[in-house]
């Protein structure tokens, strides 16, 4: 305060720094802004990010071709995969309990080369059973695509298979 009772402008703005560090500032609020409403605006048109459930069942067809398709499509699709979804949950099920009987055969005493071979061929049939339940959901899926569609399925597969060719390189 002055002795005529008027203030000071540095008592109560920061004392003035480089202009550099303003711009710089600016700058970074400015990006941190734009991330921000691109994020935003991402996730509000899109609905945010989707789970293609069940899509892993199905293993031949890739996730990149229900990412492919629009939204509503991929929704009536993956609809198909859900209808199956008790049945692969209960034949995965099975693979698991197969495999914990193979962990107590395995410490059984005294050990039973048979019995182990035995319970391997059970799991081996319950995975059998598993890869043709996704099998049959495939095919129920593939018989509800059209033609256009079925083009793009048939470049996700050939995708997959080129780029799992590339990684094992």
């Amino acid at each position: 305060m002055r002795d005529d009772g008027t203030t000071t402008k540095s008592r109560y703005w920061p004392p003035q720094g480089s202009r550099w560090w303003t711009a710089l500032l600016i700058a970074s609020l400015a990006l941190n802004l734009f991330i921000g409403a691109a994020i935003a605006t991402r996730y509000f048109t899109h609905g945010g990010p989707q789970r293609f459930i069940g899509a892993s069942y199905a293993q031949l067809i890739p996730r990149g071709f229900f990412a492919e398709m629009p939204s509503e499509r991929r929704k009536a699709l993956l609809d198909i995969l859900r209808q199956y979804r008790k049945d692969f949950r209960a034949e995965r099920e099975g693979t698991e309990s197969v495999a914990a009987k193979l962990a107590d055969v395995l410490v059984s005493e005294p050990y039973d080369v048979e019995n182990v071979k035995l319970v391997v061929g059970e799991f081996a049939s319950q995975s059998g059973k598993l890869a043709a339940r996704g099998g049959d959901a495939a095919l129920d899926i593939i018989g509800r695509l059209s033609p256009e569609e079925r083009k793009v399925l048939a470049n996700a597969i050939r995708d997959r298979a080129s780029r799992n060719k590339s990684r094992k390189r």
